[in-house]
């Protein structure tokens, strides 16, 4: 009997780990003129660009001008040609120049990195403001609440490149949060960029030096240079 009831588990726990939206087969995607390969879970379909465009529209009338941002690429589930349907995920390229990734590695406050709220915004808490160092990555994790959509949740992960950002947008409510987080993050794994745009960190990226590093430079220059000194003079004592 306790091997029937142990059976009987383990066949469970395997039928939820094959359904699980983690566990869905993807498909290789392309982007920025093929320099950019991403995993999309198969059951996600392209959004058409023409919506891409009503989207950036929308988003620059609803913000009075403020923010015009573009998305070259856009995935969700179910029906793609709807206006604004979640879970999805907009995918955006910034050719504004290389960025150095030194500001990255000390983050401004909240205030600063939230910035201006749009008129539609009734709330907005930064979750999480993260950047990681390994793959040239900021990661903002937030929680907003808007008159259209209740609370949604919204991952953007900004991979700087050689040329400028390459940002993920995944939006979801937040009630679907659990279940649609790991497909996210899934998706900003499998982020791999060719040789041409991959970031290339370089020497000057680090300059100028944080003041802190400044003064513990000088101070360890001047401990050398003193102990140079000392060598010096105890050698003329001896001869």
């Amino acid at each position: 009997m306790e091997n029937s009831k142990l059976t009987l588990a383990l066949v469970l726990i395997s039928v939820v780990a094959t359904s699980s939206p983690a566990a869905d087969a993807t498909r290789t995607e392309t982007a920025y003129q093929g320099l950019v390969t991403l995993e999309i879970p198969d059951r996600w379909h392209a959004i058409p660009e023409d919506l891409l465009e009503l989207h950036s529209l929308n988003t620059t009338e609803i913000t009075g001008g403020r923010i015009a941002e573009l998305y070259q690429h856009g995935y969700r589930p179910g029906e793609p040609e709807l206006d604004f349907a979640l879970p999805q995920i907009l995918v955006q390229i910034r050719e504004s120049g290389r960025l150095s990734y030194r500001p990255f590695l000390h983050l401004p406050p909240a205030e600063e990195i939230l910035g201006t709220r749009g008129p539609l915004i009734d709330d907005l808490e930064l979750d999480e403001a993260f950047f990681d160092r390994d793959r040239y990555l900021l990661r903002l994790t937030n929680t907003v609440g808007t008159e259209r959509q209740n609370m949604i949740s919204i991952l953007s992960a900004s991979f700087l490149t050689e040329r400028g950002l390459f940002t993920l947008h995944c939006y979801t409510h937040t009630t679907q949060a659990t279940v649609v987080a790991p497909i996210f993050e899934r998706v900003v794994d499998s982020i791999h960029f060719d040789d041409e745009l991959r970031y290339r960190p370089r020497f000057g990226d680090r300059w100028p030096p944080r003041p802190s590093t400044v003064a513990y430079a000088a101070a360890a220059l001047a401990f050398i240079i003193l102990i140079a000194l000392e060598l010096r003079r105890r050698r003329r004592l001896r001869s």
